[in-house]
């Protein structure tokens, strides 16, 4: 049996600072990286927002994350623009890549669920994700690399460390960097009831990864 959310999207709370959608995991991230790229203009770099179907259902597919599409995308911008194949590799060399996934809002009702100290809240900022197992992209290198994009645009930021006796799920920038060896890091916007009919996410949250996003296009 599916069930389906019939109702729109709104904002609630006190002073609507939430949000109550459907698939906010992760059509916010797509939403938050597109309006950041079409607020950033033209630059003389070239920049991607790379959206990759069939994420939940399998990364293996030729649209997929772990396919050679994405690779084979901007190996084509490069030698499009008169460099050599070595030129494609110093590209990826100098890339970084912002993994953007949806992170778990801590509840106070499976506050055991959580890592005590690094868990991110909603209103919180955007949250840098760290898990020992790899699941992540997250490195020291990238997640100190995405805090100051944060400290730069002026939002905050908050880490999200997977509870390391309970399996967390991954993310499509460890499938990436399998194919693409590029600096990076996984982070998303806090929300509540992920995978749920209905998802709970933050408005400030929001407008907290566009900037960040923003910013991260203008460097």
């Amino acid at each position: 049996m599916w069930l389906l959310a019939t109702t729109p999207a709104c904002t609630f709370g006190l002073n609507n600072e939430f949000i109550s959608s459907g698939r906010l995991d992760d059509l916010s991230m797509v939403s938050a990286a597109i309006d950041a790229l079409l607020a950033t203009g033209m630059s003389d770099q070239t920049q991607i927002v790379a959206i990759f179907d069939n994420e939940e259902t399998g990364s293996g597919t030729k649209q997929g994350a772990g396919s050679p599409f994405l690779a084979s995308v901007i190996e084509r911008i490069v030698l499009a623009q008169g460099d050599s194949q070595d030129g494609f590799y110093r590209a990826i060399e100098q890339s970084f890549m912002v993994s953007a996934d949806n992170a778990h809002a801590w509840h106070p009702n499976y506050a055991d669920k959580f890592d005590p100290t690094n868990h991110p809240v909603m209103g919180g900022g955007p949250a840098i994700k760290i898990n020992a197992a790899q699941k992540y992209a997250t490195d020291a290198d990238g997640a100190a690399v995405f805090a100051e994009i944060c400290r730069l645009a002026g939002v905050p930021s908050q880490r999200f460390v997977n509870h390391s006796d309970i399996a967390g799920g991954s993310t499509l920038g460890n499938i990436l960097t399998g194919t693409l060896p590029m600096r990076g890091v996984d982070m998303g916007a806090a929300i509540w009831a992920m995978h749920s009919v209905r998802e709970t996410g933050s408005v400030a949250d929001h407008l907290y990864t566009v900037k960040a996003f923003t910013k991260f296009f203008e460097l």
